[in-house]
């Protein structure tokens, strides 16, 4: 039966590394601070006492999380965002995370989405699953860091989080949830930005977005200016069949009902 219960100096030196670094620490972190109070050798023992004694959970080779009370060893919100970027720190957080991380989106879900640009791969971390989209370079903007448990997160804007949706996704789900987030929450997004940030992607998410502020009484004046220089047209989804001639696009009135 494995020891876990904390002696007086470890719990000081963990509540140390927690005001220190946050609750998401390396092992270069945690040595550098249990090297204080012992030796090297008796540092590096000793975090790997308290790893299989469970105050410490591997999250990937060279990083921690720290349990504060093994009787509750439950993961919050806000923890998961911080592991996210944990196992990738060029990464920023998107699509259903961000939208739920703004009160946006009320489906719980396991997932945890971040969008980086390296490859697309998923991690596996206490029955939650960390997953990583890649995007091309030039569609990796519109986030701003946010700080939780003491560590910096990349986290989408709304109208990035939403556009993302859009870049990513053609299928029918994504576009009904983007134009039902834009109705819904019309107060709290920022057209301005979302028009700015559309004209960044190509045209066919430019003739989307202004289709969709059109119905929404929105003005889409850069954008349509924008898009005149083009020819041909787009469409919403593989399945759009009705023709919109403004935007040249084909989209399914169901996006909008």
């Amino acid at each position: 039966m494995k020891n876990t219960i904390l002696s007086e100096k470890d719990a000081k030196i963990i509540e140390k590394v927690i005001l220190k670094v946050g609750k998401i620490a390396s092992v270069k972190d945690l040595i550098k601070i249990f090297s204080k109070e012992y030796s090297h050798y008796s540092a590096h023992n000793r975090i790997q006492t308290l790893c299989r004694a469970g105050w410490f959970l591997r999250i990937k080779k060279g990083f921690y999380m720290i349990i504060e009370n093994l009787s509750s060893r439950s993961i919050n919100n806000m923890s998961l965002l911080a592991i996210s970027q944990a196992l990738n720190k060029n990464s920023y957080i998107s699509l259903d995370t961000a939208l739920n991380y703004y009160g946006m989106f009320d489906q719980y879900s396991k997932n945890i989405i971040a969008i980086n640009l390296k490859l697309s791969k998923n991690y596996k971390f206490q029955n939650n699953n960390f997953k990583f989209i890649k995007i091309a370079e030039k569609y990796y903007f519109g986030f701003a860091q946010i700080r939780i448990d003491e560590k910096i997160i990349n986290m989408a804007t709304k109208e990035k989080a939403l556009l993302d949706f859009l870049y990513l996704d053609n299928s029918f789900y994504s576009a009904s949830l983007f134009f039902e987030k834009l109705k819904e929450y019309k107060k709290d997004i920022d057209f301005a930005k979302l028009e700015e940030y559309s004209l960044r992607f190509g045209i066919s998410i430019q003739r989307k977005v202004g289709l969709l502020l059109d119905e929404l009484n929105i003005n889409s004046d850069k954008l349509f200016s924008n898009f005149k220089k083009h020819t041909g047209y787009s469409r919403f989804t593989k399945e759009s069949k009705k023709f919109n001639a403004k935007w040249r696009l084909y989209y399914d009135d169901r996006i909008i009902k």
